[in-house]
């Protein structure tokens, strides 16, 4: 007897899996990875970015759970200046508690733009440049996907509790925080040139920039220059 396999469509995990490769074909044909110096080092950050939002979207809609990424916020942590705005983590979360993914860290050079925070450190926007750090539409330059009561304490790979601001991605795929998630060419500042709390890096010009906006729909589109956003 000949045993045939019934064809029943795709499965859930496939078209996962498919949507992955469309979103990472999608950069490369849109966003290109040419170049060199910080403009190659953007790029490379922005290709990380898509791929955590894409990784948390696929694994949320795979497993029925919240998965969400994360940004490393604190400037005052014993981790700092390597992790402050440029350490990012992917979680999911298990049986009530979240539980880490994957983390990385962003080329040398990128930062994570913080959002509409109460408060920003001082010394994170370059005071030097002639272009303010605001969008087109005159607002100011910020990531709007990272909100202010999503800034929590955590302990990702330290044995310290840090802060971090989230993004969360629902089980269905969505977001209730869309907005833009900006990165910006920054550097280290000199040792012993700011305050305990102070930033430890500085961003160097608001022309500078790309990122992602990402939909209620929790899908990422690719920012490439301020006057996009």
């Amino acid at each position: 007897m000949t045993h045939r396999r019934q064809s029943g469509g795709f499965t859930l995990l496939e078209l996962l899996v498919v949507v992955g490769l469309i979103a990472a074909l999608s950069f490369v044909l849109l966003g290109g990875l040419g170049g060199g110096g910080k403009s190659a080092a953007l790029q490379s950050a922005q290709a990380t970015m898509v791929n955590l939002v894409t990784a948390a979207r696929v694994k949320a809609m795979a497993t029925g759970q919240s998965a969400r990424v994360l940004v490393h916020v604190d400037p005052s942590s014993p981790a700092q200046p390597l992790r402050f705005m440029r350490y990012v983590a992917l979680q999911v979360q298990v049986a009530g508690a979240w539980q880490l993914v994957t983390d990385a860290y962003l080329p040398d050079g990128v930062y994570v733009v913080p959002g509409n925070f109460a408060t920003i450190p001082a010394g994170l926007f370059a005071a030097t440049t002639n272009t303010t750090w605001t969008k087109t539409d005159g607002s100011a330059m910020r990531s709007t996907a990272l909100r202010a009561n999503q800034i929590t304490s955590e302990t990702i790979n330290s044995a310290a509790a840090e802060q971090w601001v989230s993004f969360t991605i629902a089980a269905a795929g969505t977001t209730a925080q869309p907005g833009d998630l900006i990165l910006a060419a920054g550097k280290l500042r000199a040792p012993g040139s700011y305050a305990t709390g102070e930033s430890p890096v500085e961003l160097e010009n608001p022309e500078e920039v790309r990122g992602v906006t990402l939909s209620t729909y929790g899908v990422p589109v690719l920012i490439n220059s301020r006057a996009s956003f």
